[in-house]
């Protein structure tokens, strides 16, 4: 058995030596990388054998040249001795420690990268790990990418992820809210008042706030209030209402008209305000162009007696016609 076990130390390091090699090779290309990360997330001893591996390399790189080095090699080869090898070893431990700590510290922190769409259109983007983003407007989105775990985080706004596949689950963390995905089609928005909405188009994720879970499935949505309590939402009747918005249009169902008014102000440059606190929550329905505040006003004054009133710093105040 320990014949076995130290066969399968000699093998997994030979394989991890491969990687630190073909890792180094100016013609690796991003799947062999891609390779590489979900090697090394399948086992910790995967982990090990790979700091070892690339501290030896790096030990051996730095060291090759050394000319007090190499004249010691010529005398040891002269004269063997054997003492010194549990100081190596020690040292050997210690690297070991510190690289795989190393490694676990930065993959917990890794570097962030930030997405902004700061225009007044819907922007789709590639995201470091291969995954699809598509960004509302005035929306901002952190992604952390680690060989371990991939993680987002959603400050303002909405988007769209259509989550490459990985080994690697990936959380999007939105307020208070924690969404989980492997591989799937789904869309987050965080709105001002600190609710956050989630809405499946494809596959499975799980949402989680506090100690409440709720798994989704295809053509499901939900809400996360800013107490922190999930509050499943209505199914969606098609798609189209979800896949409205990265197209320009937005579709609202007797949605609160603060939330109706949060939406369209991303894309225009005259911004509505619901100046009376009665009209806040009443239900909106209808398909608008995003930023087209006038459709909007045409149809809140028809449908709902509800006006805009200019305001001296170029904004409209929405207050009822009687």
């Amino acid at each position: 058995m320990i014949r076995n076990d130290n066969r399968d130390d000699t093998l997994l390091f030979e394989h991890a030596s491969a990687w630190v090699a073909r890792l180094e090779a100016p013609d690796c290309s991003p799947e062999e990388r891609q390779s590489f990360e979900d090697w090394l997330a399948e086992d910790p001893a995967h982990v090990s054998a790979w700091v070892q591996a690339e501290k030896l390399h790096q030990r051996s790189a730095g060291l090759a040249g050394d000319p007090w080095l190499r004249t010691a090699a010529a005398r040891a080869a002269r004269r063997p001795q054997r003492r010194w090898l549990p100081s190596v070893a020690a040292a050997a431990g210690v690297c070991l420690a510190v690289g795989l700590g190393w490694m676990l510290y930065t993959d917990g922190n890794p570097t962030p990268l930030t997405y902004a769409n700061a225009s007044l259109l819907p922007q789709q983007r590639t995201l470091a790990d291969g995954s699809i983003a598509m960004l509302d407007a005035g929306t901002t989105l952190t992604a952390r990418f680690g060989w371990r775990k991939r993680e987002l985080a959603l400050e303002q706004g909405r988007i769209q992820l259509q989550v490459e596949p990985s080994s690697r689950s990936l959380r999007v963390q939105a307020g208070g809210s924690s969404i989980r995905d492997i591989g799937t089609t789904f869309q987050v928005e965080r709105l001002a008042d600190g609710r956050v909405e989630v809405a499946l188009l494809e596959g499975v994720v799980e949402v989680t706030s506090g100690n409440a879970q709720h798994t989704l499935s295809p053509g499901q949505q939900l809400q996360v209030l800013a107490s922190g309590k999930i509050q499943p939402g209505p199914q969606l009747s098609s798609t189209a209402a979800a896949e409205a918005w990265p197209q320009g249009k937005l579709v609202f169902d007797g949605t609160p008209l603060a939330t109706v008014v949060e939406r369209m102000n991303r894309y225009g440059s005259t911004p509505l305000v619901v100046a009376d606190p009665d009209i806040a929550d009443l239900a909106v329905s209808g398909t608008f162009r995003a930023g087209d505040a006038h459709e909007l006003l045409s149809a809140l004054e028809l449908g709902w007696s509800i006006a805009g009133q200019p305001r001296s710093d170029g904004a409209l105040e929405l207050r009822r016609t009687y």
